[in-house]
């Protein structure tokens, strides 16, 4: 979109104009009396509008009429329509949005400090082995292990109880986020358990949260259910509380599509 046309339009009185000659061709001195301009101003913003390519200029004898150029304003509509339709990531921030102000609701409770418990579930069409490799491969976890817009750079993973588990994330421009736990049970390929805690700028647990994750088989699908036990939590956990529903909801989406595409 021609970055001239925006600015033509972005002043008040060229808006008039344009919606003055929307309805009819006009002169210069009809489009200053409608709108109570001096006629030197009028002109001047014509003379914009057409550098713009908005208006055209009809001389007819002494007088100069002036005209929209419509294919001009219906580029701008085909461009506008490319913003129609909402993008995913707004609603999941409207989401986020509104969770960590009912986070800040019980922090000013005093209630902040409660366990609580969190369940996501997903049918995937993908059978239960592909799926427990997802979750227990670290080069399958580098994959999907990061909500929309982030991405793994670092990642440990020892799929043995006992067996450490890290997670490192980061945004578009480069703030990281570290979540570290172990492997608590495994039992393949119908569940596992694991403790993953988000670690704050000092590398400290913000809370402790226990994930026990069940794949039932139901040949070509699975049908994946994660249960999260959330305690301990400690202070400044108001943002990364907020986050897990609706982060948890964007990883079971990007691992449905890792072990839908057959790779």
């Amino acid at each position: 979109m021609n970055a001239t046309l925006l600015a033509a339009l972005a002043e008040p009185n060229r808006l008039r104009i344009v919606g003055l000659l929307g309805a009819a061709p006009r002169s210069v001195g009809e489009i200053a009396a409608a709108l109570r301009l001096r006629q030197p101003q009028v002109t001047k913003h014509l003379q914009t509008l057409e550098r713009a390519g908005v208006v055209t200029v009809h001389p007819l004898g002494r007088r100069r009429i002036y005209a929209l150029r419509r294919e001009t304003l219906r580029e701008l509509g085909r461009w506008l329509a490319t913003f129609d339709l909402d993008h995913p990531s707004e609603d999941a921030l409207r989401h986020y949005q509104a969770a960590i102000e009912a986070e800040h609701v019980e922090a000013e409770l005093g209630r902040s400090g409660r366990p609580r418990r969190l369940k996501v579930e997903r049918e995937v069409a993908a059978p239960v082995s592909r799926v427990w490799r997802a979750w227990t491969s670290v080069d399958e976890i580098r994959r999907w292990w990061a909500p929309t817009h982030f991405t793994v750079v670092e990642s440990t993973v020892s799929a043995v109880v006992g067996g450490r588990l890290q997670i490192v994330i980061a945004e578009g421009d480069g703030t990281r986020y570290v979540a570290e736990g172990r492997f608590l049970a495994l039992r393949h390929p119908a569940a596992l358990s694991f403790e993953l805690n988000p670690l704050d700028a000092r590398l400290r647990p913000l809370f402790r949260a226990v994930h026990d994750v069940r794949l039932t088989d139901h040949g070509p699908t699975t049908r994946l259910s994660i249960s999260i036990r959330i305690t301990d939590v400690g202070p400044g956990a108001v943002t990364a509380l907020a986050g897990m529903q609706i982060g948890w909801e964007q990883l079971l989406d990007k691992l449905a599509a890792v072990v839908e595409d057959g790779g």
